[in-house]
């Protein structure tokens, strides 16, 4: 059976740069591409009691309409991928780990944010919500994101056995990992040279998994009096962005941790956006 990219749209641009994101990879991977659409009464701006069938049947024509035109521009782009199409009636979080289910698809590839002003349902938290129930794995990928690159792929540890079955799930998927970089944060009070050896430690267990070539480990401290490095999520961003690392591997344990990145910082009132495509492991 011919395996394929599963692909939400809400056919906004966040959506469009993930789409074209998963023909990349079908193309690398020999997968075809299964765009769906979802939509619902509230994000149409019909009312549940008022709505009438001659109303859902215009959201389902013009849902088909728009997909079309999604389908062409795609085609236009990348000749070579099978590209398939649905629209159907329901709730994001509730169908596509359903359907995700099914025999034929290998991962979802999702856009972060989405068409948030027209819709009420906003597509970060639904990408959390479908990382952590999704039995297969989610690539989200960052609104605007153009690079298509694999090389330097970067792995939050807690030396965790499960971030080896991530790492192994990851190859399977999508291909050896030229460089990997193994990023553990840890606290102000911790002594330095004891963690670094414990990281190096760990990182002899990864060098055993046949598929990565190279490893390399960063650590870094969360600083109290540094309003840049005064939690979690801003270190690895940081280093992220050092290390211009082009994805981030994220196993079943650190999952709560990159929730909290796609919601807005309760103290800062900014989003903690990942700037780099993001794997998520699929569920047991």
């Amino acid at each position: 059976m011919h395996k394929n990219i599963l692909v939400p749209t809400d056919f906004s641009d966040d959506a469009f740069y993930a789409a074209k994101f998963a023909c990349n990879l079908a193309i690398e991977k020999n997968l075809g591409i299964h765009l769906y659409h979802f939509y619902t009464s509230a994000s149409a701006g019909f009312n549940e009691e008022t709505e009438s069938d001659e109303d859902e049947k215009g959201q389902l024509l013009q849902a088909d309409l728009t997909m079309v035109e999604i389908k062409k521009q795609l085609n236009n782009l990348f000749p070579s991928v099978e590209i398939n199409s649905t629209c159907s009636r329901g709730l994001l979080q509730e169908k596509l780990p359903k359907i995700a289910d099914q025999d034929g698809y290998e991962l979802i590839v999702m856009g972060t944010t989405g068409d948030s002003e027209k819709k009420s349902i906003v597509y970060g938290s639904n990408t959390s919500a479908i990382s952590s129930k999704s039995p297969i794995p989610v690539i989200a990928i960052p609104n605007g994101h153009e690079e298509f690159n694999f090389r330097k792929i970067g792995l939050l540890t807690n030396f965790k056995t499960d971030e080896i079955e991530t790492l192994i799930e990851y190859i399977h998927l999508i291909g050896d990992i030229e460089e990997l970089y193994l990023i553990h944060v840890y606290k102000e009070d911790d002594v330095a040279s004891e963690v670094n050896e414990r990281l190096e430690s760990w990182s002899y267990n990864i060098r055993e998994i046949d598929g990565v070539k190279h490893v390399i480990t960063l650590s870094d401290h969360i600083s109290k009096d540094d309003v840049e490095m005064d939690s979690i999520s801003e270190v690895v961003n940081l280093m992220i962005s050092k290390n211009n690392l082009d994805l981030i591997l994220v196993n079943k344990t650190r999952k709560s941790f990159f929730d909290r990145i796609f919601k807005p910082s309760i103290s800062k009132e900014i989003a903690l956006d990942i700037k780099v495509p993001t794997f998520f492991d699929k569920i047991n």
